[in-house]
């Protein structure tokens, strides 16, 4: 039997297994009881906020508020109550008349009793908006055996061993597939509206529009988040399209559209769509801008300051998510500074050395399936003209710094499109290629950008998804006061982040640098290896968001009708029921997604080693403890979704 046939049945054998422990352990039988509740509401949270129950228990609760009115909706359960101060609730109940009508109405109750009879982990939410924090007041009901959990963990604990197997015995985890697809070739209509000289311009256009009205919606509007679209469509709607459909698939193809550093382009230029070419070429460039023109400073062109800045944001995260006035006021000291740079410095600097959201968005592209690049890198060293760099009559210097001919990472490239219309030997492609082709950081930069992205990622889910009402109120300073307690989540968020991960991580490639033998310096040993989190990273913001879509998609409805939240129903959505789309589903979505992280991240960390180190039986203990700590990373998470 070959070594390959052997591995393969073991992998086999351990997926079975894999399998089979979660339903042997729903199978042990488990005594049932009732258990009565005193469940107190407040603020942003429940107590207690985590029940615990058998599959079978009868739970009875019994309610009260704490301070203002609050609701309790179970997902994958038909319960639903109000609840009142003084332990006054109203339990929602539903009944067909003799026309076969299904109506409601609401009995005042004391207590309410429910059967646990479905297994799993559910979360229960506020329905009657009572603050800022409203759409994050949940608890969670555990009813075990909680089998989908243990299917995930004993799934990711699989996944860690039979890739080390694939390692060890030389199989890849799949087809390493570098061949691409030039979209232009099979579609030139594309081509032909992308080098339009108004293309950006028109792409932009409704973007902006509706930018401005969200500031005036912040300002004018309903002060409550949920309530106001400005809220609604940043911090819900486009937050998940971009963290789940626009990087994986566009990488930067927000920086297209962006309409924050849009005006300060225009006004440096002098132009809104025309391009003012110069023939004799001006500090290297074809085109005078308005302002100084000074180059940004050589030892800033990094990231670093996008890692400070996206931490300083996040620190405001829950004030930001939740009070209009505050994103507007971002949006628009973003729009004031981007216009200061643009009369300072030429090209996009702000978008490239200081936008916390262009950080992620740069070191996440390079899993992007989309890439710009040459079609044919000779022709771009042969042409003495660099026209995508330097500018051309038909189009503007890159506004983001980079040479089309040499360019092999998504990283630094806005997909602004200027280079398909400089270009006069028509060399530049849009290419579909396999997801996490480019598989090498190249500082530390961009490595504490990666760990960043994935300690805020594990964060948000315990402030905002989770239970914990004190931690919310951390959180929460200008509403809570509770100064110590903010900074003491300060102190943590930024030491996990800056200190903790980076630090246990930067060990872990030192070490595993050594199991390989020390092919290389352990610098390119971490950067190497940290391309591993990349991918989990993505698919952790992915399971973060979507609960957020899923369970306030209402809210998107809602606010269409009533944009500034002044009693409007302009689409007859306005009263539009909070009505949950399948939670039941959201934590096992959410655990698969994790195992797809954890995949690709070994996956394609393995294959990054592949230039770096040359004996297989390196390159396979080189990913032993960066693979383990992709398992912590991924069961911490699928702790706090499904456990």
């Amino acid at each position: 039997m070959s070594n390959s046939r052997k591995y393969k049945m073991i992998i086999g054998a351990l997926l079975a297994v894999a399998i089979a422990v979660p339903v042997i352990i729903r199978l042990l039988p488990l005594p049932t009881r009732t258990h009565t509740i005193s469940l107190e509401a407040r603020k942003y949270g429940y107590s207690p906020s985590r029940i615990f129950v058998n599959k079978g228990d009868t739970v009875v609760l019994k309610p009260t508020s704490l301070d203002v009115t609050h609701g309790f909706v179970l997902d994958g359960y038909p319960l639903e109550f109000i609840i009142k101060q003084q332990g006054v609730a109203y339990l929602k109940y539903s009944w067909e008349d003799e026309d076969g009508k299904l109506n409601t109405d609401w009995d005042r109750v004391s207590e309410i009793e429910f059967v646990a009879d479905k297994s799993g982990k559910f979360t229960f939410r506020c329905t009657q908006t009572c603050g800022n924090l409203h759409p994050f007041m949940t608890g969670e009901l555990i009813v075990s055996p909680n089998t989908p959990y243990h299917l995930m963990v004993s799934l990711s604990l699989w996944v860690v061993i039979s890739g080390l197997l694939m390692f060890r015995s030389g199989m890849w985890l799949g087809v390493d597939n570098t061949n691409t697809v030039n979209l232009l070739d099979r579609m030139p209509w594309l081509g032909r509206i992308i080098k339009l000289r108004g293309f950006q311009f028109f792409v932009i256009l409704p973007g902006f529009i509706i930018f401005y009205l969200f500031i005036l919606s912040a300002f004018w509007g309903s002060p409550v988040g949920n309530r106001n679209i400005a809220i609604i469509f940043v911090w819900i709607l486009w937050w998940f399209a971009l963290k789940a459909i626009v990087v994986p698939l566009g990488g930067r193809l927000w920086c297209m559209v962006c309409p924050l550093p849009a005006p300060g382009e225009w006004l440096s230029r002098k132009s809104l769509t025309a391009v003012r070419y110069v023939e004799r070429p001006f500090k290297a460039l074809h085109h005078r801008f308005l302002g100084l023109q000074k180059d940004w400073p050589q030892r800033l062109k990094n990231i670093w300051l996008q890692n400070i800045l996206f931490m300083i944001l996040i620190s405001f995260g829950i004030i930001l998510i939740t009070r209009p006035v505050a994103t507007a006021i971002l949006f628009l000291a973003i729009l004031l500074l981007t216009m200061m740079l643009a009369l300072i410095f030429r090209r996009r600097v702000f978008c490239l050395y200081m936008c916390p959201v262009g950080g992620f968005l740069g070191t996440y592209s390079m899993a992007s399936v989309t890439a710009i690049r040459a079609v044919n890198p000779d022709i771009c060293r042969k042409h003495r003209k660099k026209c995508c760099y330097q500018g051309s009559p038909n189009g503007w210097a890159c506004p983001w710094d980079q040479y089309i001919g040499n360019m092999n990472r998504n990283n630094y490239c806005g997909f602004c499109m200027e280079c398909f219309k400089s270009c006069p030997e028509n060399n530049i492609g849009l290419f579909i290629r396999p997801f996490g082709s480019d598989r090498h950081l190249k500082g530390y930069d961009e490595m504490f950008n990666v760990v960043i992205m994935l300690v805020v990622a594990i964060a948000f889910s315990i402030t905002m998804l989770g239970p914990w009402g004190f931690i919310k109120d951390a959180a929460n300073i200008t509403e809570s006061r509770r100064i110590i307690d903010y900074l003491i989540y300060l102190t943590v968020l930024w030491g996990t982040a800056l200190v903790v991960f980076p630090g246990l991580f930067a060990l872990i490639g030192r070490l595993s640098n050594r199991l390989a033998g020390n092919p290389v310096d352990s610098k390119k040993m971490i950067l190497r290896l940290s391309y591993i989190l990349l991918p989990i990273g993505i698919f952790s913001w992915i399971a973060f968001s979507l609960p957020s879509l899923l369970v306030n998609y209402n809210y998107i409805l809602s606010v269409l009708s009533d944009p500034l939240g002044l009693g409007w129903d302009i689409f007859g959505t306005a009263e539009y029921p909070f009505d949950p789309f399948y939670p039941q589903w959201i934590p096992l979505i959410q655990g698969t997604l994790l195992l797809l992280g954890l995949y690709f991240g070994l996956n394609r960390g393995f294959r990054g080693l592949n230039t770096i180190v040359q004996d297989p039986a390196g390159r396979s203990r080189a990913m032993i403890l960066p693979s383990f700590f992709a398992l912590a990373v991924i069961n911490v998470l699928m702790k706090l979704y499904m456990g």
